[in-house]
């Protein structure tokens, strides 16, 4: 009976580990078919593989418990490179990680048969004889309750070490690890290779028979399982330290780049500060001006057959040329939205030929609450995004139309911003913020900006919302009007 109950407990802590592999492997990658309960297929496989590696490998020796551990290690991850999406380097890590954490839990909760045999030798050495009577059957309810103890402990270790992981996981791109992986394997590499030490040393043959070095060493129940907590714990506290380094610099890159938003931003007002200084003194020759054409009519000097009109006439040109040239052609309602529209436009124009530029229906009425600053963090951020579009769109389709567009709208109590250009045609979007994946090689700084847009929208009680139609990209900014 207790062999029964013992087996059912081991099927038990097989489909739990089941589901530990599932919840840490579908937040880290990615499975190559979109069908219904895909990701639980992994949790099947790895209860198989326990399974499968305990009937191959049944006889109880070191040899075959390592060819048990070797073989679990190479199945799972022939299963990942087959079944996953994402780099080899990726599907490494996750095997590695995860065989790591098992063993190590695995042989924490083993010392507890050393509190079981102790237990059992005083049952047989101080027992009276009513207990000896009953001894088979209560050397097996110890051996149940130890059994089923040392597999909560173990599952328990194990749950709360994936839970760990996967909470400070934090990786822009789902479904790819690159050079950082060797940070996260030094650990973990580490505690499979003393899990395999252990299991080469744990069965010794004395005399012909097979001895647990256990019962030679009593000591070992104290040493082997601090030693993997240490090591459980070495792996745990090295990926969150990196992951929280990871966050680290994100924001530092957000610093930076923000830091020259602020930069452009404030040369875009100087810039329009000039240019008013430039209106404002035309304004004032125009009455010198004035003054001419008043003294001109005085002396009749607007008769056709003189000739004189026609002067009149190209003095007017000029004062209009004059106008003209300080004119910025964007007027939106707010002095930094024409500063940095008009910035980016004069910029699009000299990096690309042809381009159609168009702001004529985007107004900011003074109804809309943005603060400056965000609103110059929406239109430097989008822009930038949008003439980069159409660089490469005019690099790879020179014959195409390549323009850029900005509009404004209002539906009920919310104000809509939207910038349209025309692009390539291919977007990658991350699957967790469901934003477009830089193309830049740097992707730790790049691809921040519609963060922080994002972030902007937020701050107002909206959101924003990248929108692909074939060749026309649409990012759209939604704020509380």
């Amino acid at each position: 009976m207790a062999k029964w109950i013992m087996e059912i407990l081991c099927i038990l802590l097989h489909l739990f580990e089941g589901y530990c592999v599932q919840f840490f492997f579908r937040r880290v990658a990615k499975p190559k078919l979109s069908v219904k309960g895909a990701e639980w297929t992994v949790g099947i496989i790895w209860i198989v593989i326990r399974f499968a590696s305990e009937v191959i490998f049944a006889e109880m020796n070191s040899t075959m418990l390592v060819m048990r551990l070797i073989f679990s290690t190479i199945a799972l991850f022939i299963f990942c490179v087959c079944w996953y999406q994402g780099n080899i380097l990726l599907k490494m890590f996750m095997t590695v990680q995860f065989i790591s954490l098992s063993e190590l839990a695995f042989w924490v909760g083993y010392s507890l048969i050393y509190i079981g045999n102790i237990m059992t030798d005083l049952l047989v050495y101080e027992g009276d004889m009513v207990l000896m009577e009953r001894l088979p059957v209560i050397v097996g309810i110890v051996s149940c309750l130890m059994i089923a103890f040392m597999e909560i402990i173990q599952g328990a270790l194990l749950f709360v070490s994936i839970r760990k992981i996967v909470r400070s996981y934090h990786y822009g791109e789902k479904g790819r690890i690159d050079k950082e992986v060797v940070f996260y394997l030094f650990s973990a590499v580490a505690g499979v290779l003393v899990a395999v030490l252990i299991r080469l040393l744990v069965i010794v043959v004395k005399e012909g028979d097979p001895v647990l070095l256990y019962e030679k060493y009593p000591v070992l129940y104290l040493i082997i399982p601090m030693i993997a907590l240490v090591l459980l714990g070495a792996i745990v506290f090295s990926f969150c330290l990196y992951q929280k380094m990871v966050v680290l610099q994100e924001e530092r890159a957000e610093k930076i780049i923000l830091e020259n938003q602020i930069t452009q931003m404030q040369s875009s007002m100087v810039e329009m500060e000039h240019l008013y200084d430039g209106i404002r003194s035309v304004k004032h020759d125009m009455k010198n001006h004035m003054a001419v054409l008043q003294n001109l009519m005085q002396n009749r000097c607007l008769s056709d057959s003189s000739g004189e009109g026609e002067e009149i006439q190209h003095y007017f040109d000029g004062i209009y040329q004059s106008v003209e040239q300080l004119d910025s052609k964007v007027y939106t309602g707010n002095t930094v939205a024409d500063a940095v529209i008009g910035s980016k436009f004069s910029y699009a124009v000299k990096q690309i030929k042809g381009i159609r530029l168009d702001a004529g229906s985007f107004i900011l009425s003074d109804a809309v609450t943005i603060e400056a600053y965000d609103m110059g963090i929406i239109l430097n951020n989008g822009l930038d995004n949008a003439i980069e579009a159409c660089i490469r769109m005019q690099e790879k389709r020179p014959d195409e139309e390549i323009y850029i567009t900005l509009r404004s709208f209002k539906a009920k109590n919310m104000y809509f911003i939207e910038i349209e250009n025309s692009f390539d045609g291919v977007a990658l979007f991350h699957m967790d913020s469901g934003l477009p994946i830089s193309t830049k090689e740097d992707k730790e700084v790049h691809g921040i900006g519609l963060k922080n847009i994002r972030k902007c929208a937020v701050k107002y009680g909206g959101d924003m919302d990248c929108i692909v139609k074939g060749n026309k990209f649409i990012l759209s900014v939604m704020v509380k009007g």
